[in-house]
């Protein structure tokens, strides 16, 4: 908003400095982006935020000003001989759209002359009038000049009509019909749709409302009598119909962020007076109106102990007084608590905070003392958003990327990897929102379906075996008909099933590496039979790894069949081992024997690892799968279990008969509960 001093001069007696001008309205929430010298006068430029439309004007800038620096301030004061007949007998306005527009006036002048502006007005317009590109706006005429200078000084915007080209001398403010169309003062012809409102005639649109008038009525050379608008519209509707046909103009951006209820008549009274001063006539007694201003007062209560609990400063009572009074809002104490009435132009005030940065705004931020130093609080980090981090750099360190899928699944994989919870298998999920691609999209039973046509995109894009895991939610049928919801952590790996096993263990392993992790064998829908099992983690078990099942490889036209696992979330952060496990390093080499034995086709290779952990050989450390062989020369319906037995004493450097003793204890245990032999 270009605000000239000289004009501003009217409103605040006395001289003005303008960087003493431009800090107190920097200071005071207004920033100042410019000051520049222009003829005899100086120009400064204001930003003014969205919900200040007060001080779009230079009446709503003095009036800041004069509360900030503390000076006189001097309203407008219009005023107007009027003359019969009554402007009511020879036109009338009626509003058919009230929620749109409140309040519309008009009054009628008669005689006019038109002719350019004079030069005050031609000067103080020029300063702040510049186009896009910078340049002077052209001024057109002494009346459609004063509407505009009214706006800038007043903040109402007005729009002059040729009252003759009116047909039926009447204004009808009404929401356009679909397909009527205006060729707006541009020159460019708008259509208009039923959303926008429309100032019409008794039989055609000839403006649109807050935005911009009509070609056909507007005033030309030839124009003798005028009607001047002056009204207050819905700023949803101007900024709608703004935007939608491309047209901003000065009067639009007043009338989108709010003007003064009680304005109108009072700002088409002051434009009266100046085209009568400008370009002659006779201004007809009365104003024609329909609807209201139904301006009621706001009253807010102000608490000097709340002022303080913000602000953190406590300031005498006559200066937060004071303050509220250089703001015009009638302040009155009672007690600890300040009573004040909110001005109409004021539509930024609605509750107590509002006022305490007003008076915070008045008083100066200056004198909010400052410390240097502030009070930080560290909270320790959350453990399980801990353990949670230390999950996904783990499996991204392993080569898995993460991935964030829908929350719901395609009826094509919802029969797919339903958790054994599942009370109600035939009883499909609840719909997810309507909003997603598939209709029939229910709530994923598991992670892996969204997963695995992640993996299908991925290979079709050309990307070969890619790893991916995520974490989310997944829900299922609970007793009672209750559908639950419970986080999950799943992965889908190469088509190996030893490096998805493998990274399992090292994940679960680093979060608690004391405790024993086993795969036993156990079915479930989605996986392929006899190749997954359940996960247990110490004695608990907290999910599913195995290879997917061709036939769901099948749906998803996957190139090769990929290994997967999906765990509980609440059994990882609740398992994880959040105190650092230290021990020395050893100092004695361990001793490696492998060891094959021989057992039937039906022997599971839990069994012989339960089998030798139980034993609890003595120094025995560690224990490690190598291979398992069938073949000659062993018989058939047998096969051999190769495994790597790690032993180490924390005293003393073990020797070969040691060990041997050991490996012979679990030799004789297999032999006699496996019916195992020692292969040669």
């Amino acid at each position: 908003m270009r605000i000239s001093l000289e004009w501003l001069s009217e409103y605040l007696p006395g001289p003005l400095d303008p960087h003493e001008a431009a800090e107190a309205l920097t200071q005071g929430g207004l920033p100042v982006e410019l000051i520049e010298t222009q003829d005899n006068d100086t120009v400064i430029d204001v930003e003014v935020t969205s919900n200040r439309g007060d001080c779009l004007s230079h009446v709503g800038i003095a009036r800041e000003l004069a509360a900030v620096m503390g000076r006189e301030f001097r309203d407008v004061e219009p005023m107007a001989a009027e003359v019969p007949p009554p402007a009511s007998s020879l036109a009338r306005v009626q509003i058919e759209a009230p929620r749109l527009c409140p309040h519309y006036t008009a009054r009628l002048i008669r005689g006019v002359k038109i002719l350019p502006s004079p030069p005050w007005m031609a000067r103080r317009l020029g300063a702040v009038l510049r186009s896009r590109e910078g340049e002077p706006y052209r001024l057109i005429n002494n009346v459609v000049d004063v509407t505009n200078y009214v706006m800038f000084e007043m903040g109402q915007p007005l729009h002059a009509f040729d009252f003759q080209k009116l047909h039926g001398h009447e204004i009808v403010v009404r929401s356009a019909r679909a397909g009527e169309r205006l060729i707006s003062i541009d020159g460019k012809e708008r259509i208009l749709t039923p959303d926008m409102l429309a100032i019409a005639d008794a039989s055609r649109p000839v403006a649109l409302a807050g935005v911009m008038g009509g070609v056909d009525s507007e005033i030309s050379a030839s124009t003798v009598d005028l009607l001047l608008e002056s009204a207050r519209f819905d700023p949803l509707s101007v900024r709608k119909t703004a935007r939608a046909l491309d047209l901003r103009s000065d009067s639009s951006y007043r009338f989108e962020r709010g003007i003064d209820s009680t304005l109108a008549e009072r700002a088409s009274l002051r434009a009266a007076q100046l085209i009568l001063d400008t370009a002659g006539g006779q201004l007809l007694s009365g104003v024609l109106s329909a609807g209201a201003d139904d301006f009621q007062a706001k009253k807010l209560t102000l608490r000097l102990t709340k002022l303080k609990q913000v602000l953190g400063v406590e300031w005498p009572v006559e200066l937060v007084m004071n303050a509220l009074t250089r703001l015009r809002l009638a302040p009155v104490l009672r007690g600890e608590r300040i009573e004040v009435t909110v001005p109409s132009y004021r539509l930024d005030l609605n509750i107590e905070v509002d006022l305490i940065e007003e008076v915070a705004r008045i008083v100066g931020y200056d004198k909010i003392p400052s410390r240097d130093e502030i009070a930080i609080r560290v909270k320790p980090p959350e453990p399980a958003l801990e353990t949670v981090n230390l999950i996904r750099s783990t499996l991204i360190a392993a080569g898995y990327y993460e991935s964030v899928t829908f929350s719901f699944v395609s009826d094509v994989l919802a029969e797919d990897f339903l958790p054994a919870e599942n009370v109600s298998p035939t009883s499909p999920l609840p719909k997810a929102d309507v909003s997603v691609r598939d209709a029939n999209a229910r709530l994923r039973p598991s992670l892996l379906p969204g997963l695995l046509e992640s993996v299908a995109r991925n290979q079709n894009a050309g990307t070969s075996d890619p790893k991916l895991f995520e974490i989310g939610a997944t829900f299922w049928n609970a007793p009672g008909g209750e559908v639950q919801e419970r986080q999950s952590l799943a992965l889908v790996g190469s088509s190996e099933f030893r490096e998805v096993r493998g990274t399992v263990e090292a994940l679960l392993n680093k979060l608690d590496p004391k405790r024993d992790v086993q795969a036993v064998p156990e079915n479930r829908s989605g996986f392929a039979r006899g190749a997954c099992g359940r996960v247990e983690w110490g004695v608990a078990g907290i999910g599913t790894i195995g290879k997917i099942s061709r036939a769901v490889a099948e749906k998803l036209s996957l190139r090769e069949v990929p290994a997967a696992a999906e765990l509980e979330m609440s059994a990882l952060l609740s398992g994880a081992q959040r105190v650092p496990q230290l021990q020395p390093l050893p100092k004695y080499p361990p001793v490696r024997r492998d060891l094959s034995l021989v057992v039937s086709e039906s022997t599971r290779y839990e069994a012989l690892e339960s089998l030798i952990r139980e034993e609890r050989p003595q120094w025995l450390e560690g224990l490690e799968y190598i291979t398992t062989y069938r073949g000659k020369p062993l018989e058939k319906g047998s096969k051999s279990v190769t495994v790597t037995l790690i032993f180490r004493s924390p005293d003393v450097t073990l020797t070969g008969e040691q060990v041997e003793s050991s490996v012979q204890g679990i030799v004789s245990a297999a032999r006699q509960k496996l019916n195992a032999t020692l292969r040669a």
